[in-house]
Protein backbone atom coordinates (compact mmCIF):
# COMPACT_ATOMS: atom_id res chain seq x y z
CA UNK A 1 0.00 0.00 0.00
CA UNK A 2 2.75 2.37 0.86
CA UNK A 3 4.54 1.28 -2.21
CA UNK A 4 1.38 2.26 -4.40
CA UNK A 5 1.57 5.61 -2.25
CA UNK A 6 4.93 6.68 -3.11
CA UNK A 7 4.34 6.03 -6.86
CA UNK A 8 0.98 7.71 -6.95
CA UNK A 9 2.78 10.77 -5.47
CA UNK A 10 5.70 10.22 -7.52
CA UNK A 11 3.68 10.51 -10.69
CA UNK A 12 1.39 13.67 -9.52
CA UNK A 13 4.98 15.46 -9.13
CA UNK A 14 5.89 14.62 -12.75
CA UNK A 15 2.78 16.92 -13.64
CA UNK A 16 -0.70 16.66 -14.05
CA UNK A 17 -2.88 18.00 -16.68
CA UNK A 18 -4.89 21.15 -16.33
CA UNK A 19 -7.87 22.44 -18.00
CA UNK A 20 -7.13 25.85 -18.23
CA UNK A 21 -3.90 25.51 -20.40
CA UNK A 22 -4.93 25.30 -24.26
CA UNK A 23 -5.54 27.59 -27.68
CA UNK A 24 -7.64 27.21 -30.10
CA UNK A 25 -6.99 27.78 -33.64
CA UNK A 26 -8.59 27.52 -36.91
CA UNK A 27 -8.98 29.51 -40.23
CA UNK A 28 -11.36 31.07 -42.09
CA UNK A 29 -13.60 29.42 -44.45
CA UNK A 30 -13.83 30.79 -48.26
CA UNK A 31 -17.04 32.42 -47.81
CA UNK A 32 -15.91 35.02 -45.10
CA UNK A 33 -14.05 38.14 -46.02
CA UNK A 34 -13.36 39.41 -42.68
CA UNK A 35 -10.38 41.17 -41.42
CA UNK A 36 -7.82 38.47 -39.88
CA UNK A 37 -7.84 41.21 -36.59
CA UNK A 38 -11.33 39.83 -36.33
CA UNK A 39 -10.33 36.32 -36.23
CA UNK A 40 -7.21 36.91 -33.54
CA UNK A 41 -9.62 38.74 -31.08
CA UNK A 42 -12.21 35.97 -31.69
CA UNK A 43 -9.65 32.96 -30.77
CA UNK A 44 -8.03 35.06 -27.85
CA UNK A 45 -11.54 35.71 -26.50
CA UNK A 46 -12.25 31.43 -26.46
CA UNK A 47 -13.23 30.89 -22.85
CA UNK A 48 -14.12 27.94 -23.26
CA UNK A 49 -13.79 24.85 -25.88
CA UNK A 50 -13.91 21.34 -25.47
CA UNK A 51 -12.21 18.06 -26.76
CA UNK A 52 -14.66 16.12 -28.31
CA UNK A 53 -15.58 12.26 -27.79
CA UNK A 54 -16.78 9.42 -29.76
CA UNK A 55 -19.27 6.91 -29.27
CA UNK A 56 -20.57 4.03 -31.86
CA UNK A 57 -23.99 3.53 -32.70
CA UNK A 58 -24.64 -0.80 -32.14
CA UNK A 59 -27.43 -3.00 -33.16
CA UNK A 60 -27.65 -6.52 -30.91
CA UNK A 61 -26.18 -9.39 -32.72
CA UNK A 62 -27.36 -13.09 -31.74
CA UNK A 63 -26.03 -16.16 -33.12
CA UNK A 64 -26.29 -18.29 -29.96
CA UNK A 65 -26.79 -17.12 -25.96
CA UNK A 66 -27.13 -13.19 -24.92
CA UNK A 67 -26.56 -10.57 -27.13
CA UNK A 68 -23.92 -8.66 -28.42
CA UNK A 69 -24.02 -5.14 -29.39
CA UNK A 70 -21.59 -5.29 -32.52
CA UNK A 71 -20.67 -1.39 -33.54
CA UNK A 72 -21.70 -0.16 -36.96
CA UNK A 73 -21.31 3.44 -37.26
CA UNK A 74 -18.79 5.66 -35.48
CA UNK A 75 -20.34 9.15 -34.13
CA UNK A 76 -17.95 12.04 -33.42
CA UNK A 77 -19.73 14.53 -30.15
CA UNK A 78 -20.25 17.83 -31.49
CA UNK A 79 -17.77 20.91 -29.70
CA UNK A 80 -19.22 23.17 -27.37
CA UNK A 81 -17.80 26.64 -27.63
CA UNK A 82 -18.08 29.90 -25.70
CA UNK A 83 -16.33 33.20 -26.21
CA UNK A 84 -16.30 36.43 -24.38
CA UNK A 85 -18.37 38.81 -26.40
CA UNK A 86 -16.12 42.77 -27.39
CA UNK A 87 -17.52 45.61 -26.42
CA UNK A 88 -17.32 45.96 -30.71
CA UNK A 89 -19.33 42.82 -30.98
CA UNK A 90 -16.27 41.53 -33.19
CA UNK A 91 -16.75 38.41 -31.92
CA UNK A 92 -20.18 38.13 -32.61
CA UNK A 93 -20.10 39.63 -35.71
CA UNK A 94 -17.82 37.05 -37.11
CA UNK A 95 -19.84 34.26 -36.31
CA UNK A 96 -23.25 36.00 -37.20
CA UNK A 97 -21.76 36.28 -40.85
CA UNK A 98 -20.30 32.50 -40.81
CA UNK A 99 -23.94 31.27 -40.35
CA UNK A 100 -25.21 33.71 -42.44
CA UNK A 101 -22.75 32.50 -45.66
CA UNK A 102 -23.97 28.96 -45.16
CA UNK A 103 -27.21 29.76 -45.95
CA UNK A 104 -27.94 33.35 -47.66
CA UNK A 105 -30.96 35.39 -45.40
CA UNK A 106 -31.92 37.06 -49.22
CA UNK A 107 -32.19 34.27 -51.52
CA UNK A 108 -32.60 31.25 -48.96
CA UNK A 109 -29.73 29.26 -50.95
CA UNK A 110 -27.24 26.99 -49.19
CA UNK A 111 -23.30 27.03 -50.09
CA UNK A 112 -21.74 24.74 -51.07
CA UNK A 113 -20.16 22.68 -48.18
CA UNK A 114 -16.45 23.23 -49.11
CA UNK A 115 -16.61 26.86 -48.90
CA UNK A 116 -17.52 27.57 -45.85
CA UNK A 117 -16.05 24.58 -43.75
CA UNK A 118 -12.41 25.41 -42.40
CA UNK A 119 -9.99 23.07 -39.96
CA UNK A 120 -9.76 23.61 -36.38
CA UNK A 121 -7.28 22.73 -34.26
CA UNK A 122 -7.33 22.50 -30.20
CA UNK A 123 -3.57 22.30 -28.14
CA UNK A 124 -3.61 21.36 -25.13
CA UNK A 125 -0.58 22.76 -22.72
CA UNK A 126 1.48 21.93 -19.88
CA UNK A 127 2.33 24.81 -16.95
CA UNK A 128 5.20 25.61 -19.25
CA UNK A 129 3.20 26.79 -21.84
CA UNK A 130 4.67 23.31 -24.22
CA UNK A 131 2.07 22.23 -26.14
CA UNK A 132 1.49 18.27 -25.24
CA UNK A 133 -1.51 16.98 -26.79
CA UNK A 134 -3.02 18.47 -30.37
CA UNK A 135 -6.60 17.51 -31.84
CA UNK A 136 -7.15 18.79 -34.87
CA UNK A 137 -11.36 18.39 -36.65
CA UNK A 138 -11.80 18.43 -40.48
CA UNK A 139 -14.24 20.68 -41.94
CA UNK A 140 -15.80 22.42 -38.82
CA UNK A 141 -18.63 24.73 -39.67
CA UNK A 142 -21.04 26.29 -36.70
CA UNK A 143 -24.26 23.94 -36.02
CA UNK A 144 -25.56 26.54 -33.46
CA UNK A 145 -25.51 29.76 -32.53
CA UNK A 146 -26.62 30.38 -28.97
CA UNK A 147 -29.08 33.29 -27.83
CA UNK A 148 -26.88 36.03 -25.39
CA UNK A 149 -29.36 36.86 -22.47
CA UNK A 150 -29.58 40.42 -21.18
CA UNK A 151 -30.53 41.21 -17.54
CA UNK A 152 -30.66 44.44 -16.18
CA UNK A 153 -30.25 43.14 -12.71
CA UNK A 154 -26.57 41.47 -13.94
CA UNK A 155 -23.66 42.88 -14.70
CA UNK A 156 -21.78 39.54 -15.52
CA UNK A 157 -19.73 39.70 -18.92
CA UNK A 158 -21.30 38.71 -22.17
CA UNK A 159 -20.37 35.68 -23.53
CA UNK A 160 -21.65 33.89 -26.59
CA UNK A 161 -22.28 30.23 -27.03
CA UNK A 162 -21.09 28.08 -30.32
CA UNK A 163 -21.58 24.43 -31.18
CA UNK A 164 -19.50 23.21 -33.66
CA UNK A 165 -19.60 20.34 -35.94
CA UNK A 166 -17.40 18.88 -38.41
CA UNK A 167 -16.40 15.89 -40.26
CA UNK A 168 -13.92 14.13 -37.96
CA UNK A 169 -11.36 14.56 -35.92
CA UNK A 170 -7.70 12.90 -34.77
CA UNK A 171 -5.29 13.49 -31.93
CA UNK A 172 -1.96 12.83 -31.29
CA UNK A 173 0.58 13.33 -28.48
CA UNK A 174 3.01 16.35 -29.20
CA UNK A 175 5.90 16.72 -27.98
CA UNK A 176 7.10 20.37 -28.08
CA UNK A 177 10.92 22.34 -28.09
CA UNK A 178 11.48 24.56 -24.95
CA UNK A 179 13.76 27.21 -27.24
CA UNK A 180 12.02 28.23 -30.30
CA UNK A 181 8.32 26.14 -29.40
CA UNK A 182 8.14 24.25 -32.51
CA UNK A 183 6.87 20.97 -32.51
CA UNK A 184 9.73 18.61 -32.71
CA UNK A 185 7.75 15.00 -33.17
CA UNK A 186 4.26 13.63 -33.25
CA UNK A 187 3.47 10.23 -33.34
CA UNK A 188 1.19 11.58 -36.71
CA UNK A 189 4.69 13.21 -38.48
CA UNK A 190 6.75 10.50 -37.74
CA UNK A 191 5.55 8.70 -41.54
CA UNK A 192 7.54 11.31 -43.09
CA UNK A 193 10.49 10.29 -40.91
CA UNK A 194 10.10 7.04 -42.96
CA UNK A 195 12.88 6.86 -45.93
CA UNK A 196 11.34 4.94 -48.76
CA UNK A 197 11.76 1.23 -49.53
CA UNK A 198 14.55 -0.01 -52.02
CA UNK A 199 16.33 -2.82 -53.46
CA UNK A 200 19.06 -1.99 -51.05
CA UNK A 201 17.37 -1.67 -47.80
CA UNK A 202 16.86 1.72 -46.00
CA UNK A 203 19.98 3.82 -44.63
CA UNK A 204 19.31 4.27 -40.91
CA UNK A 205 21.59 7.34 -40.73
CA UNK A 206 18.49 9.34 -42.82
CA UNK A 207 16.57 8.49 -39.86
CA UNK A 208 16.45 12.22 -37.72
CA UNK A 209 18.16 11.35 -33.91
CA UNK A 210 15.86 13.40 -32.24
CA UNK A 211 12.92 10.58 -32.98
CA UNK A 212 14.86 8.12 -30.85
CA UNK A 213 13.99 5.40 -32.61
CA UNK A 214 15.66 2.10 -30.98
CA UNK A 215 18.04 0.11 -33.77
CA UNK A 216 16.67 -2.66 -34.66
CA UNK A 217 18.40 -6.23 -36.17
CA UNK A 218 18.77 -6.64 -39.73
CA UNK A 219 16.00 -8.40 -41.17
CA UNK A 220 16.12 -9.71 -44.61
CA UNK A 221 18.01 -7.27 -47.29
CA UNK A 222 16.16 -4.44 -44.67
CA UNK A 223 18.57 -2.49 -42.56
CA UNK A 224 16.57 -0.49 -39.64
Amino acid sequence: MANSLNRFISNVKQGISRTNRYTVEFALPNTLTMPQDSLRKALLFCDQVQLPGINYSTVQNRTFGEFRETPYEKLFDTVNMSFYMDKDFIVKSLFDEWMNSIQSPSTRKFEYYKNYTTDMTIDVQDTSDLTRYRLKMFECYPKTLGSVQLDYASKDVMKLSITMQYKYWRATPTTQSKTDGDVIHTTANVESYIPPFTPQGIDAGVIPSELNLPRLPRIGTFNF
